[in-house]
This record gives structure tokens, sequence and C-alpha cells, in this order.
């Protein structure tokens, strides 16, 4: 448990800094594309299970991105871990307060990008055969005056199916 709080804690600290140090060149370019007129606002892309080679600790990374220039007074987003037969194995949430939009975005771009990093433990049994999709609970609120007179907007939610990249950085286990 230590271990993959300790992994946890270090990958959101490295999206953290790639986040903060270059602004968008940080970003993928998935996470940079402009959001098509009638897609979810906010929405979510670039969604990756970073693997442990074996099983166990899993962690995901995504980006949520907004074409709004306000604040995300609020925004949650849950992420399905399903088995190659379409089981829900696990899912894993995080959350995220007064999200500032970016400070010189694109033109045609998101105005709004935040890195999403959690990890979560599942049973080595499943292996790392998984979906080739997942499915996304998002649930966010807006600021309809910029910071910092913030009048939330009505809560928006989504059900997103997206598809998974599957990349096994995190190493290999050791054996005990």
């Amino acid at each position: 448990m230590m271990k993959s709080c300790l992994v946890a804690a270090l990958f959101a600290c490295a999206l953290f800094a790639a986040g903060t140090a270059r602004a968008a060149e940080a970003y993928s370019e998935a996470c940079m594309k402009p959001l098509p007129p009638g897609s979810p606002d906010p929405a979510v892309r670039d969604v990756h299970f970073h693997t442990t080679g074996g099983g166990g600790l899993i962690t995901i990374s995504a980006c949520i991105v907004s074409a709004h220039a306000n604040i995300l007074q609020g925004v949650a987003a849950n992420i399905g871990i399903f088995s190659k037969d379409g089981v829900l194995i696990n899912y894993a949430g995080q959350s995220y307060t007064n999200v500032n939009p970016l400070a010189n975005p694109s033109g045609d771009g998101p105005k709004l990008v935040l890195l999403y990093g959690v990890s979560i433990q599942i049973d080595d049994k499943y292996g790392q055969d998984f979906a080739p999709n997942t499915v996304v609970a998002l649930t966010s609120v807006s600021c309809t005056k910029p910071a910092p007179d913030c009048a939330p907007a009505a809560p928006v939610s989504a059900t997103l199916l997206l598809p998974v990249q599957v990349d096994q950085d995190l190493g290999t286990k050791s054996a005990k």
C-alpha cells in the first residue's frame, strides 16, 4: 500500500511540475486539439493506464479540457478499469477545485487544460489485459464570471466512452 501511495504522489508531482513548468508545451497533442462544436464541455482526453507489467498498481493519466475561459469551480472524473470481457475490475476518481484557465491559450485550442492523475490497486488475477475503452463519469461546475467573482453555473455531468492507451512504463515488479 505504501508503495502505491508513493508512486501516486510522485506521478502527481511529475504531472503538476510538467504542467506548471512549460504550460501548454507540457500537454499532449490530443489534449490541445480544439473541442468540436456540440461536444461535451468539459471533456476528457488522452486516457492512459500506466502499469507495472504484471498486475497490482495501475496509474491513470488523462487531461480534462474546456473551451470556457473562466475557472472551473469544481470538476470530478471517475474512470473505470474494465477487463477484456467487459467486466468492471475497479474504478478510480479524483476531484479538483478552482481550476484556472491557461494563461496564454491558443486561439482554437482549449482555454483550460487540467492534468488528471490517480493510482489504484487491482487484483493480480486480472493481469493487465484491459478492454480497449473505458467509461468516464465527469461532473463539473464552471464559473459564469471571471475570477475572483465566480458565480457558479449549473452542474454539468457527462458519461463518456473513451479509448484507453495501456503503457507499461512503471517498471516491473521485483521478486519478493
